[in-house]
């Protein structure tokens, strides 16, 4: 076997730091530009974290790289980003994976880490800046609050169909104004009354007092009467606690109004999907260079998987859960809107493609749209979405006049068809024998109206005149 061959890489970033963070410990290696390497274990208190920082400042190094999993890495990396000049980013946990040449010990790694920092091998995550970090804390507890109501609301429509209340099915929200009063008249007396159905219920309720009274006829036993007003109170809390969360979303992004305007002004959003956008990507869009380098970070562009011109995969890779969630159901909205180009999009495509994947497509088109608006500072423009309508209209009816010439056509070519048909269906073929030796075939064609038989004519030539059998040569004429 020959030598193993190895490649130098020039170093970049001299020196440069490698920590590796763990819960409880950061194993660090700082290298200077004669490779002689610098090794420290910390511990991941906040007092200790200063005195990391400390200690790489005093080595002159302003390059920091760091590996971490859940969130161990944020303390660390808000401490050393003060430092004005410094340096400091996350690898990317895909790149850092299959980065050759990885070691087993904690030591080692953050030796390894450091080497790759130098060289420049390992591109960096996407951390958004510190107010949109702290604003997601808020935008993702919201999220998880709107959840837990729903689950909320789950378990008093199970406790209302166990004990034979079908108030889900006169009433499409439960937890509405009218179906709020219900359930705590249900709470408080067991039972609903036709006069409680005629002052609780608002009048805009589609169905009649006497339906919703018949759905929710009935005593509900004391068991379920008291587990019905705990989940009463906790529907309330959480309906407080989402109002309030969002007066301080709204309040942390009273800086960033234009920006939200912007990406409300898309088709399917609103001001909350904005704020949860913002949150998660910013608004500065310089950290990605196209708008493909965006999508493929949200997890909303194909995998390029091909081998030998064949195509294996193309699955949208795993990335920022909470950005793809918050789009996709912005893209469900955006489809159900009209004349706009999304949902011309949509319903062109959905089936060669399905739902799911068009879902997804469409997704990817809205944060194509976000990411173009906060770089130019533009509005959405309603008048691509009109032209756009009338082109596609414009393209139906072409495609439609074609259908119909080509059915004409059709048409004209059956009847052409079956009038030959009928044409060649009265003409008979007479085979005359004479002695077996000589046939002809004649034409008759019979006419509806007389009933006379046309003159026949000789098809063929006889083959000798003494063959003919003594028959009258004018029959042949």
């Amino acid at each position: 076997m020959g030598k193993e061959q190895t490649v130098e890489f020039e170093a970049l970033h001299v020196p440069s730091c490698g920590l590796d963070v763990h819960k409880d410990m950061i194993e660090a290696c700082v290298i200077d530009a004669e490779g002689n390497k610098q090794r420290r274990t910390f511990n991941t208190m906040r007092k200790t974290l200063y005195a990391l920082k400390d200690w790489i400042l005093s080595l002159g190094c302003l390059h920091v790289l760091m590996e971490s999993t859940s969130v161990y890495w944020i303390p660390i990396f808000e401490i050393l980003e003060e430092v004005t000049g410094m340096d400091v980013g996350v690898g990317n946990a895909r790149a850092m994976k299959k980065a050759p040449g990885r070691p087993k010990t904690d030591k080692a790694d953050a030796d390894w880490i450091s080497r790759l920092c130098m060289v420049g091998f390992i591109l960096k995550s996407f951390v958004v800046g510190r107010k949109f970090r702290e604003l997601r804390e808020y935008t993702r507890y919201h999220k998880k609050l709107v959840q837990e109501r729903a689950r909320q609301v789950n378990r008093i429509e199970k406790l209302l169909q166990m004990n034979g209340f079908k108030l889900s099915s006169v009433i499409s929200d439960i937890t509405g104004a009218s179906g709020l009063r219900l359930l705590k008249k249900l709470r408080d007396n067991g039972c609903v009354t036709f006069a409680d159905v005629v002052t609780e219920v608002d009048r805009r309720v589609k169905k009649a007092p006497e339906e919703i009274e018949s759905a929710i006829n009935g005593q509900m036993k004391l068991t379920s009467r008291l587990l019905l007003g705990r989940m009463v109170i906790k529907l309330e809390s959480c309906d407080k606690e989402i109002a309030e969360i969002y007066g301080m979303m709204v309040k942390m992004t009273q800086g960033h109004r234009p920006q939200i305007e912007q990406i409300d002004s898309i088709p399917g959003l609103a001001e909350l999907s904005a704020i949860y956008v913002i949150a998660e990507i910013g608004t500065d869009m310089s950290s990605f260079a196209t708008s493909n380098h965006i999508t493929a970070w949200a997890g909303l562009a194909p995998k390029d998987n091909k081998s030998a011109d064949k195509l294996k995969s193309s699955k949208t890779q795993k990335a920022n859960i909470y950005i793809k969630s918050v789009l996709t159901e912005c893209a469900w909205a955006a489809v159900r809107t009209r004349y706009t180009r999304l949902s011309n999009w949509y319903w062109s495509n959905v089936k060669r493609l399905g739902e799911k994947k068009a879902i997804t497509a469409v997704a990817r088109k809205i944060l194509v749209y976000i990411y173009a608006m906060l770089k130019s500072g533009e509005m959405y423009d309603d008048s691509l979405d009109a032209a756009d309508t009338q082109k596609r209209k414009a393209e139906k009816l072409e495609s439609a006049q074609k259908i119909v010439a080509h059915q004409t056509y059709n048409a004209n070519t059956q009847r052409h068809t079956q009038n030959k048909a009928q044409s060649d269906s009265a003409y008979t073929t007479a085979i005359i024998p004479n002695n077996g030796d000589f046939a002809v075939d004649v034409k008759a064609s019979i006419v509806a109206d007389t009933g006379k038989v046309a003159t026949p004519k000789k098809r063929g030539r006889p083959r000798k005149a003494e063959n003919t059998g003594g028959l009258p040569e004018d029959q042949f004429t």
